[in-house]
């Protein structure tokens, strides 16, 4: 199931919007609607607006721009990327933050620092543009006017979105800085587990405070920011556990393929003695299609007798070259959703590469 939604291109950089997101804008503008207090004088929310039209066009305003703000952080981080060269395939805007899809780790400490610190710079830049616009606003409309309260929030929300991030823990990005820092003085997986610790120590801490003070928020967050540590963890272990291998490598060479004429019937029979869940599906040479176990469990026990592995398989193909690194096919399989891809060269099946394939890689890796 696709969770995200592409809203646009910036840079070049495709930005999805998840699912989540959608659910937190009119939550936020419903919040902020409800709320009209001060931070050390600067007024925040919009509570005391009237009318209550103003108020919440107002508070949804703000649920909005806080979106945009979100997304010029994550930008930032991009930006600093791709001026050294890394690709960044896609911007997904979560919850609580955003995240980059890049190709490849940056593994120098001095580039994740500054890649680290761009996402809290621009929010800190916002601040201080939020900042001025307020106290330009507050001497014209007056402290009271809705324009006035909207840059106040912002201003403080930026900041505290900037702070935030900076806290030493895995997923924000005071966790990469910390990476970086550590990785100058051990291991770049040990300087990850280290600060993915840490991060996780934090989320406990943040976790228990709210269990008793209350706080549902801060338990969602807390849940986040350890499943996000979590996965960073285990990404990098993969990542350097699979460096350097090749498809051709790991693959399984002898590929087991049907004819698009063969019937369900006979695919089921050859499943049960072979314990493939999938096959690619052949006409010669020529690669037509992959079917699966899934494809035959769709067609009635009564119906496969007369109908063809041609009539039921997955006829859009994603493979991989056999020259590829692991690492990339470790993201296509889970980008896609797929079990299995075919390996292609020079347009002719060379092999198979499955989940399995890689967990056994990542099994004798870290026997090493």
């Amino acid at each position: 199931m696709n969770t995200s939604i592409q809203i646009g291109k910036v840079m070049g950089i495709p930005v999805r919007l998840h699912i989540t997101f959608l659910l937190i804008i009119p939550w936020v503008a419903y919040i902020f609607a409800s709320v009209s207090d001060t931070y050390f004088g600067w007024p925040y929310g919009f509570g005391g607006v009237q009318p209550s039209m103003t108020r919440w066009a107002y508070s949804l305003a703000f649920a909005v721009l806080l979106f945009v703000c979100v997304a010029l952080h994550e930008l930032g981080h991009s930006y600093v990327a791709r001026a050294y060269g890394i690709v960044i395939r896609s911007i997904t805007l979560y919850l609580f933050g955003g995240v980059s899809s890049m190709e490849e780790i940056p593994r120098n400490p001095k580039l994740e620092l500054q890649m680290a610190f761009a996402g809290p710079g621009t929010s800190g830049a916002l601040a201080i543009v939020f900042l001025f616009l307020y106290y330009q606003s507050a001497a014209i409309l007056g402290i009271e006017n809705p324009f006035t309260i909207l840059m106040s929030t912002l201003w403080i929300v930026n900041l505290t979105l900037m702070v935030f991030n900076l806290l030493p823990a895995f997923p924000m990005d005071g966790g990469r800085v910390l990476r970086a820092w550590l990785a100058t003085r051990m291991p770049y997986v040990a300087a990850t587990n280290r600060a993915a610790s840490v991060g996780k120590m934090f989320a406990i801490v943040m976790g228990i405070f709210g269990l008793f003070s209350g706080g549902i928020l801060l338990l969602v967050i807390a849940f986040f920011v350890y499943i996000g540590a979590s996965e960073e963890e285990r990404a990098t272990t993969i990542n350097i556990c699979l460096e350097g291998i090749r498809v051709r490598n790991i693959m399984s060479d002898d590929v087991h393929t049907v004819p698009p004429s063969m019937s369900l019937r006979e695919l089921t029979d050859l499943v049960f003695r072979e314990k493939h869940r999938g096959y690619p599906v052949v006409d010669g040479e020529k690669l037509l299609g992959v079917v699966t176990t899934a494809d035959i469990q769709r067609v009635a026990e009564s119906l496969r007798q007369t109908t063809t592995v041609g009539d039921v398989m997955a006829k859009k193909i994603f493979d991989i070259g056999p020259d590829e690194e692991a690492t990339a096919a470790m993201k296509k399989l889970t980008e896609l959703g797929v079990r299995r891809l075919p390996v292609i060269e020079n347009g002719r099946l060379v092999g198979i590469l499955s989940r399995e394939d890689l967990v056994r890689a990542m099994e004798l890796c870290s026997g090493r």
